[in-house]
């Protein structure tokens, strides 16, 4: 039986190797030659498998990129640092929401480095664009959901600080999250297409900082 145990998660961690090398490969795909141009044959050979392996293991392009979708979302939105009952007091809220633009800017920042996390991230971007130009339903859709579920925590923290006297009465935290999450995910889209823009696209990064202080109400003497 110990022996069984043994063989079968040795198969398991095989098994997930084998998709990790997948989706490594993928990711390196998707950045350089897009996601529609893209097949499960040759990602597959990219990871070092025969034409067949990836396919065996996603049985459809747009399983593979679900999965990655996911990945990149928990990591890239760092929903971590949003993450605030409506108890939360408004300053701690506050700062959360900056470390989290912070996190976001310095993520996207290396789009175009050399490494391997550019890579990663580029092949991500690949996998959005793909989502928001309608080239797979099932990838638009998850797209769509998890930017709803990033503007409602982002939504939440403003609302938090308007409830809290922080930023004005009259704020529409609603529309503030949704020209909040839209900005970044613009900019790191434009960032994508155009790799000459990293200095005006990090000054952008810069002034959303900026327009957020400006929402602050002054401090009463």
């Amino acid at each position: 039986m110990a022996a069984a145990a043994v063989l079968t998660r040795t198969q398991e961690e095989r098994t997930e190797a084998a998709k990790e090398r997948i989706r490594d490969a993928a990711l390196t795909l998707f950045g350089d030659n897009g996601y529609e141009a893209t097949t499960l044959a040759a990602i597959s050979l990219k990871a070092g498998f025969s034409r067949t392996l990836a396919q065996y293991h996603y049985p459809d392009k747009a399983d593979l990129a679900l999965e990655l979708l996911d990945e990149r979302i928990r990591r890239d939105n760092h929903l971590d640092l949003l993450a605030c009952s409506l108890e939360t007091s408004p300053e701690v809220a506050w700062a959360r929401l900056i470390r989290h633009l912070d996190a976001v800017s310095a993520y996207y920042g290396n789009l175009h480095a050399a490494g391997e996390h550019s890579i990663i991230v580029r092949g991500e971007m690949a996998l959005h664009a793909a989502a928001l130009m309608g080239a797979d339903a099932a990838l638009t859709a998850r797209t769509h959901d998890l930017t709803i579920d990033l503007i409602d925590r982002i939504e939440r923290i403003f609302e938090i600080c308007r409830r809290g006297g922080l930023i004005s009465a009259g704020s529409d935290p609603h529309a503030l999250a949704i020209l909040h999450v839209h900005s970044i995910w613009g900019l790191a889209l434009a960032l994508f297409a155009n790799p000459k823009a990293t200095k005006s696209i990090g000054a952008a990064f810069d002034q959303i900082r900026i327009l957020l202080v400006a929402l602050r109400v002054p401090a009463k003497v």
